[in-house]
Protein backbone atom coordinates (compact mmCIF):
# COMPACT_ATOMS: atom_id res chain seq x y z
CA UNK A 1 0.00 0.00 0.00
CA UNK A 2 2.56 2.58 0.88
CA UNK A 3 4.68 1.91 -2.70
CA UNK A 4 1.45 1.97 -4.28
CA UNK A 5 1.20 5.80 -2.70
CA UNK A 6 4.51 6.71 -3.62
CA UNK A 7 4.35 5.05 -7.34
CA UNK A 8 1.11 7.72 -7.41
CA UNK A 9 2.42 10.69 -5.58
CA UNK A 10 5.44 10.42 -8.01
CA UNK A 11 3.34 10.21 -11.12
CA UNK A 12 1.07 12.97 -10.07
CA UNK A 13 4.30 15.11 -8.79
CA UNK A 14 5.91 14.70 -12.22
CA UNK A 15 2.86 15.86 -13.66
CA UNK A 16 2.08 18.87 -11.92
CA UNK A 17 6.31 19.89 -12.64
CA UNK A 18 5.37 19.36 -16.47
CA UNK A 19 1.80 21.04 -16.66
CA UNK A 20 3.50 24.13 -14.15
CA UNK A 21 6.40 24.28 -16.66
CA UNK A 22 4.25 24.41 -19.71
CA UNK A 23 1.96 27.20 -18.11
CA UNK A 24 5.21 29.06 -16.61
CA UNK A 25 6.02 29.14 -20.52
CA UNK A 26 2.98 30.47 -21.87
CA UNK A 27 3.13 33.47 -19.76
CA UNK A 28 7.02 33.92 -19.85
CA UNK A 29 6.59 34.09 -23.38
CA UNK A 30 4.30 36.53 -23.48
CA UNK A 31 6.21 39.09 -21.63
CA UNK A 32 9.22 38.09 -23.95
CA UNK A 33 7.18 39.74 -26.59
CA UNK A 34 6.17 43.11 -24.95
CA UNK A 35 9.80 43.44 -23.76
CA UNK A 36 12.38 42.40 -26.71
CA UNK A 37 12.81 44.83 -29.92
CA UNK A 38 14.63 42.67 -32.51
CA UNK A 39 11.90 41.12 -34.71
CA UNK A 40 13.39 37.64 -35.19
CA UNK A 41 14.62 37.30 -31.56
CA UNK A 42 11.42 38.51 -30.57
CA UNK A 43 9.54 35.98 -32.27
CA UNK A 44 12.00 33.26 -31.35
CA UNK A 45 11.84 34.14 -28.11
CA UNK A 46 8.61 34.97 -27.52
CA UNK A 47 7.40 31.76 -29.18
CA UNK A 48 6.12 29.79 -26.09
CA UNK A 49 7.22 26.22 -27.50
CA UNK A 50 10.91 27.23 -27.49
CA UNK A 51 10.60 28.80 -24.24
CA UNK A 52 8.57 25.73 -22.75
CA UNK A 53 11.54 23.91 -23.99
CA UNK A 54 14.10 26.11 -22.69
CA UNK A 55 12.85 26.98 -19.00
CA UNK A 56 12.65 22.79 -19.32
CA UNK A 57 16.21 22.06 -19.78
CA UNK A 58 17.48 24.93 -17.23
CA UNK A 59 15.17 23.63 -14.67
CA UNK A 60 15.74 20.07 -15.72
CA UNK A 61 20.09 20.52 -15.68
CA UNK A 62 20.12 23.57 -13.12
CA UNK A 63 17.93 22.95 -10.68
CA UNK A 64 16.67 18.93 -10.24
CA UNK A 65 19.98 17.74 -11.37
CA UNK A 66 21.33 19.35 -7.86
CA UNK A 67 18.36 17.77 -6.11
CA UNK A 68 19.73 14.38 -4.59
CA UNK A 69 16.93 11.85 -5.99
CA UNK A 70 14.68 14.35 -7.67
CA UNK A 71 15.00 13.37 -11.52
CA UNK A 72 14.52 9.55 -10.15
CA UNK A 73 11.42 10.61 -8.19
CA UNK A 74 9.85 12.79 -10.69
CA UNK A 75 10.53 10.50 -13.52
CA UNK A 76 7.26 8.91 -14.10
CA UNK A 77 5.32 11.68 -14.34
CA UNK A 78 7.85 13.53 -16.43
CA UNK A 79 7.86 10.60 -18.54
CA UNK A 80 4.16 11.03 -19.41
CA UNK A 81 4.79 14.23 -21.61
CA UNK A 82 4.84 11.41 -24.34
CA UNK A 83 1.45 10.50 -23.72
CA UNK A 84 0.43 14.65 -24.10
CA UNK A 85 2.10 14.52 -27.54
CA UNK A 86 0.09 11.78 -28.88
CA UNK A 87 -2.96 13.46 -27.57
CA UNK A 88 -2.11 16.56 -29.60
CA UNK A 89 -1.14 14.85 -32.80
CA UNK A 90 -4.79 12.91 -32.25
CA UNK A 91 -6.94 16.38 -31.83
CA UNK A 92 -4.51 18.07 -34.42
CA UNK A 93 -6.28 15.65 -37.13
CA UNK A 94 -9.31 17.64 -36.17
CA UNK A 95 -7.81 20.51 -38.53
CA UNK A 96 -7.35 18.32 -41.23
CA UNK A 97 -9.90 18.01 -44.53
CA UNK A 98 -9.10 13.84 -45.45
CA UNK A 99 -8.40 15.06 -49.32
CA UNK A 100 -5.86 17.06 -48.70
CA UNK A 101 -4.18 14.57 -46.08
CA UNK A 102 -4.23 12.03 -49.06
CA UNK A 103 -2.88 14.39 -50.71
CA UNK A 104 0.19 15.65 -48.88
CA UNK A 105 0.29 11.90 -48.22
CA UNK A 106 0.70 10.44 -51.34
CA UNK A 107 3.29 13.32 -52.38
CA UNK A 108 5.03 12.57 -48.90
CA UNK A 109 4.99 9.13 -48.85
CA UNK A 110 6.98 8.89 -52.01
CA UNK A 111 9.98 11.96 -50.52
CA UNK A 112 9.70 10.31 -47.46
CA UNK A 113 10.78 6.64 -49.12
CA UNK A 114 13.45 8.25 -50.83
CA UNK A 115 14.75 10.32 -47.70
CA UNK A 116 14.80 6.79 -45.77
CA UNK A 117 16.84 4.79 -48.22
CA UNK A 118 19.38 7.67 -48.72
CA UNK A 119 19.49 8.37 -44.97
CA UNK A 120 20.13 4.95 -44.13
CA UNK A 121 22.93 3.71 -46.71
CA UNK A 122 24.50 7.15 -46.50
CA UNK A 123 24.61 6.65 -42.56
CA UNK A 124 26.47 2.99 -42.98
CA UNK A 125 28.51 4.68 -45.55
CA UNK A 126 29.95 7.05 -43.15
CA UNK A 127 29.88 4.85 -40.25
CA UNK A 128 32.24 2.69 -42.18
CA UNK A 129 34.32 5.51 -42.93
CA UNK A 130 34.64 6.54 -39.39
CA UNK A 131 34.93 2.63 -38.50
CA UNK A 132 32.15 2.74 -35.94
CA UNK A 133 31.07 -0.74 -34.85
CA UNK A 134 28.27 -2.13 -37.18
CA UNK A 135 25.52 -2.08 -34.56
CA UNK A 136 26.10 1.59 -33.76
CA UNK A 137 26.00 2.33 -37.21
CA UNK A 138 22.92 0.35 -37.74
CA UNK A 139 21.45 2.38 -34.74
CA UNK A 140 22.11 5.63 -36.24
CA UNK A 141 21.24 4.66 -39.54
CA UNK A 142 17.87 3.55 -38.05
CA UNK A 143 17.17 7.29 -35.89
CA UNK A 144 18.70 9.39 -38.78
CA UNK A 145 16.56 7.62 -41.51
CA UNK A 146 13.57 6.72 -39.69
CA UNK A 147 11.88 8.61 -36.63
CA UNK A 148 14.83 8.89 -34.11
CA UNK A 149 14.45 7.47 -30.34
CA UNK A 150 11.41 5.24 -31.39
CA UNK A 151 13.83 3.24 -34.60
CA UNK A 152 16.88 3.12 -32.38
CA UNK A 153 15.58 1.50 -29.35
CA UNK A 154 13.18 -0.98 -32.04
CA UNK A 155 16.43 -1.41 -33.59
CA UNK A 156 18.20 -1.80 -30.49
CA UNK A 157 16.28 -4.43 -29.82
CA UNK A 158 16.65 -6.65 -32.68
CA UNK A 159 20.53 -6.14 -32.87
CA UNK A 160 21.06 -6.72 -29.40
CA UNK A 161 23.19 -3.12 -29.40
CA UNK A 162 24.58 -2.65 -25.91
CA UNK A 163 23.19 0.34 -23.28
CA UNK A 164 26.03 2.45 -24.09
CA UNK A 165 25.81 1.91 -27.81
CA UNK A 166 21.97 2.99 -27.86
CA UNK A 167 22.12 5.61 -25.48
CA UNK A 168 25.27 7.32 -27.83
CA UNK A 169 22.71 7.41 -31.05
CA UNK A 170 19.83 8.62 -28.77
CA UNK A 171 22.13 11.37 -27.39
CA UNK A 172 23.24 12.39 -30.71
CA UNK A 173 19.93 12.66 -31.90
CA UNK A 174 18.28 14.47 -29.02
CA UNK A 175 21.61 17.14 -29.94
CA UNK A 176 20.72 17.39 -33.56
CA UNK A 177 17.19 18.15 -32.96
CA UNK A 178 17.45 20.27 -30.03
CA UNK A 179 19.78 22.43 -32.29
CA UNK A 180 17.38 22.29 -34.73
CA UNK A 181 14.03 23.38 -33.25
CA UNK A 182 16.03 26.82 -33.23
CA UNK A 183 18.24 27.02 -36.47
CA UNK A 184 15.39 25.62 -38.56
CA UNK A 185 13.43 27.85 -38.27
CA UNK A 186 15.19 30.82 -38.40
CA UNK A 187 16.65 29.37 -42.26
CA UNK A 188 12.81 29.19 -43.27
CA UNK A 189 12.86 32.74 -42.36
CA UNK A 190 15.47 34.23 -44.11
CA UNK A 191 14.87 31.76 -47.14
CA UNK A 192 11.16 33.10 -47.02
CA UNK A 193 9.56 29.67 -47.41
CA UNK A 194 6.04 29.00 -47.48
CA UNK A 195 4.20 27.07 -44.17
CA UNK A 196 3.62 24.05 -46.51
CA UNK A 197 6.95 23.57 -47.45
CA UNK A 198 8.87 24.20 -44.42
CA UNK A 199 6.86 21.76 -42.84
CA UNK A 200 7.78 18.57 -45.73
CA UNK A 201 11.29 19.80 -44.69
CA UNK A 202 10.74 19.85 -40.88
CA UNK A 203 9.16 17.13 -40.86
CA UNK A 204 11.88 14.83 -42.76
CA UNK A 205 14.92 16.41 -41.72
CA UNK A 206 14.32 16.22 -37.68
CA UNK A 207 14.08 13.12 -36.46
CA UNK A 208 12.30 12.91 -33.05
CA UNK A 209 8.87 13.94 -33.45
CA UNK A 210 8.07 16.50 -30.83
CA UNK A 211 11.15 18.52 -32.00
CA UNK A 212 9.56 18.21 -35.48
CA UNK A 213 6.61 19.79 -33.86
CA UNK A 214 7.88 21.95 -32.05
CA UNK A 215 10.01 23.62 -35.00
CA UNK A 216 6.93 23.63 -37.18
CA UNK A 217 4.92 25.48 -34.27
CA UNK A 218 7.75 28.09 -34.09
CA UNK A 219 7.93 28.66 -37.74
CA UNK A 220 4.10 29.65 -37.54
CA UNK A 221 4.77 31.48 -34.76
CA UNK A 222 7.93 33.21 -36.28
CA UNK A 223 6.13 33.99 -39.21
CA UNK A 224 2.93 35.43 -37.41
CA UNK A 225 0.36 33.56 -39.62
CA UNK A 226 1.41 35.81 -42.96
CA UNK A 227 2.30 32.62 -44.92
CA UNK A 228 -0.48 30.22 -46.01
CA UNK A 229 -1.42 27.43 -43.96
CA UNK A 230 0.21 25.91 -40.75
CA UNK A 231 3.88 24.62 -41.02
CA UNK A 232 2.97 22.21 -37.40
CA UNK A 233 0.09 20.62 -39.39
CA UNK A 234 2.42 19.83 -42.26
CA UNK A 235 5.38 18.76 -40.60
CA UNK A 236 3.15 16.44 -38.18
CA UNK A 237 2.03 15.27 -41.41
CA UNK A 238 5.00 14.52 -42.96
CA UNK A 239 6.87 13.09 -39.70
CA UNK A 240 3.82 10.74 -39.25
CA UNK A 241 4.42 8.96 -43.03
CA UNK A 242 8.25 7.97 -41.70
CA UNK A 243 6.60 7.15 -38.15
CA UNK A 244 4.28 4.65 -40.39
CA UNK A 245 7.43 2.98 -41.87
CA UNK A 246 9.51 2.49 -38.64
CA UNK A 247 7.66 -1.03 -38.46
CA UNK A 248 9.05 -2.14 -41.90
CA UNK A 249 13.04 -1.00 -41.60
CA UNK A 250 13.14 -2.51 -37.97
CA UNK A 251 12.03 -5.75 -39.82
CA UNK A 252 14.67 -5.35 -42.40
CA UNK A 253 17.25 -5.01 -40.14
CA UNK A 254 15.94 -8.03 -38.08
CA UNK A 255 16.16 -9.97 -41.45
CA UNK A 256 19.15 -8.61 -42.08
CA UNK A 257 20.68 -10.28 -38.95
CA UNK A 258 18.96 -13.15 -38.63
CA UNK A 259 20.50 -14.05 -41.83
CA UNK A 260 23.88 -13.83 -40.57
CA UNK A 261 22.69 -15.70 -37.51
CA UNK A 262 23.36 -12.67 -34.93
CA UNK A 263 19.37 -12.43 -34.28
CA UNK A 264 16.89 -14.93 -33.75
CA UNK A 265 14.47 -15.59 -36.86
CA UNK A 266 10.94 -13.12 -37.13
CA UNK A 267 8.36 -15.85 -37.30
CA UNK A 268 4.98 -13.38 -37.65
CA UNK A 269 5.89 -10.76 -39.72
CA UNK A 270 2.36 -8.92 -40.13
CA UNK A 271 2.36 -9.08 -36.02
CA UNK A 272 5.49 -7.91 -35.78
CA UNK A 273 4.84 -5.17 -37.90
CA UNK A 274 1.87 -4.11 -36.15
CA UNK A 275 3.44 -4.31 -32.64
CA UNK A 276 6.15 -1.47 -34.17
CA UNK A 277 3.43 0.64 -35.52
CA UNK A 278 2.98 3.48 -33.51
CA UNK A 279 -1.34 3.43 -33.34
CA UNK A 280 -1.66 7.42 -32.46
CA UNK A 281 -1.63 7.86 -36.06
CA UNK A 282 -4.86 5.60 -36.10
CA UNK A 283 -6.56 8.10 -34.05
CA UNK A 284 -5.25 11.30 -36.19
CA UNK A 285 -6.32 9.49 -39.22
CA UNK A 286 -10.30 8.52 -37.66
CA UNK A 287 -10.28 12.75 -36.35
CA UNK A 288 -9.31 13.83 -39.69
CA UNK A 289 -11.62 11.40 -41.68
CA UNK A 290 -14.37 12.59 -38.77
CA UNK A 291 -13.50 16.47 -39.64
CA UNK A 292 -14.30 15.52 -43.14
CA UNK A 293 -17.34 14.40 -42.75
CA UNK A 294 -18.22 17.45 -40.61
CA UNK A 295 -18.74 15.42 -37.68
CA UNK A 296 -17.32 18.56 -35.53
CA UNK A 297 -19.28 21.16 -37.24
CA UNK A 298 -18.37 23.81 -38.97
CA UNK A 299 -14.08 24.88 -38.52
CA UNK A 300 -15.89 27.99 -35.74
CA UNK A 301 -17.82 24.99 -33.78
CA UNK A 302 -17.17 25.15 -30.24
CA UNK A 303 -16.33 21.53 -30.50
CA UNK A 304 -13.01 22.25 -32.89
CA UNK A 305 -12.29 25.62 -30.95
CA UNK A 306 -11.98 23.44 -27.79
CA UNK A 307 -9.99 20.74 -29.47
CA UNK A 308 -8.02 23.82 -30.84
CA UNK A 309 -7.05 24.74 -27.37
CA UNK A 310 -6.51 21.51 -26.37
CA UNK A 311 -4.16 20.63 -28.56
CA UNK A 312 -2.18 23.33 -28.16
CA UNK A 313 -1.88 23.03 -24.38
CA UNK A 314 -1.05 19.14 -25.48
CA UNK A 315 1.96 20.26 -27.27
CA UNK A 316 2.91 23.08 -24.65
CA UNK A 317 2.89 20.70 -22.08
CA UNK A 318 4.66 17.93 -24.15
CA UNK A 319 7.73 20.58 -25.23
CA UNK A 320 7.82 21.22 -21.26
CA UNK A 321 8.99 17.60 -21.01
CA UNK A 322 11.19 17.34 -23.81
CA UNK A 323 13.45 20.21 -21.95
CA UNK A 324 13.16 18.18 -19.15
CA UNK A 325 14.27 15.39 -20.27
CA UNK A 326 17.13 16.40 -21.50
CA UNK A 327 20.47 16.35 -19.85
CA UNK A 328 23.46 18.35 -20.96
CA UNK A 329 25.58 15.70 -18.75
CA UNK A 330 24.14 12.56 -21.03
CA UNK A 331 25.03 14.88 -24.09
CA UNK A 332 28.48 15.16 -23.02
CA UNK A 333 29.47 11.54 -22.84
CA UNK A 334 28.93 10.65 -26.43
CA UNK A 335 32.28 9.90 -28.26
CA UNK A 336 33.61 11.80 -30.59
CA UNK A 337 33.40 9.64 -33.75
CA UNK A 338 29.66 8.71 -33.53
CA UNK A 339 29.01 12.48 -32.33
CA UNK A 340 30.88 13.56 -35.85
CA UNK A 341 29.09 10.84 -38.12
CA UNK A 342 25.30 11.46 -36.58
CA UNK A 343 26.13 15.39 -37.37
CA UNK A 344 28.02 14.84 -39.76
CA UNK A 345 25.44 12.81 -41.52
CA UNK A 346 22.24 14.90 -39.98
CA UNK A 347 23.84 18.32 -41.78
CA UNK A 348 24.13 16.19 -45.47
CA UNK A 349 20.85 14.92 -45.33
CA UNK A 350 19.48 17.93 -44.17
CA UNK A 351 20.83 19.86 -46.61
CA UNK A 352 19.84 17.89 -49.52
CA UNK A 353 16.30 17.60 -48.67
CA UNK A 354 16.02 21.21 -48.41
CA UNK A 355 17.08 21.45 -52.10
CA UNK A 356 14.42 18.97 -53.18
CA UNK A 357 11.66 20.52 -50.97
CA UNK A 358 12.93 24.25 -52.61
CA UNK A 359 12.92 22.05 -56.31
CA UNK A 360 9.60 20.85 -55.42
CA UNK A 361 8.60 23.58 -54.87
CA UNK A 362 4.65 24.17 -56.19
CA UNK A 363 3.72 20.75 -55.80
CA UNK A 364 3.74 20.98 -52.37
CA UNK A 365 0.44 22.21 -51.75
CA UNK A 366 -1.37 22.01 -48.82
CA UNK A 367 -4.34 23.92 -47.18
CA UNK A 368 -4.65 23.47 -43.65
Amino acid sequence: MIEKKRTALRLISGVALLVATGIAAFYLSDLMSGVIKIEFLRAILGANVLVAILLGMLLGNLVLERIKGAVEFLAPGLELYDLFLKLGIILLGARIIFSDLAHLGAIGLGIVVIKISFSIFFVIFLARLFRLPEKLSLLLAGGIGVCGVTAIMGTSEVTGASREDTSYAIATILLFGTVAIIVYPFIGWLLKMGATSFGVWAGLAIENTPQVVAAGAIYDQVTGGTLSGSAKVVATITKMCRNALVGFVILGFALYYTRKGLAKGVKHKGRFLWRKFPKFVLGFILFAVLASLGAFGPPQSLVLRSFAVAERWAFLFTFAGVGLATRFKDMARIGYKPLVVGILAEVIVSAITLLGVLLLGKLLTFST
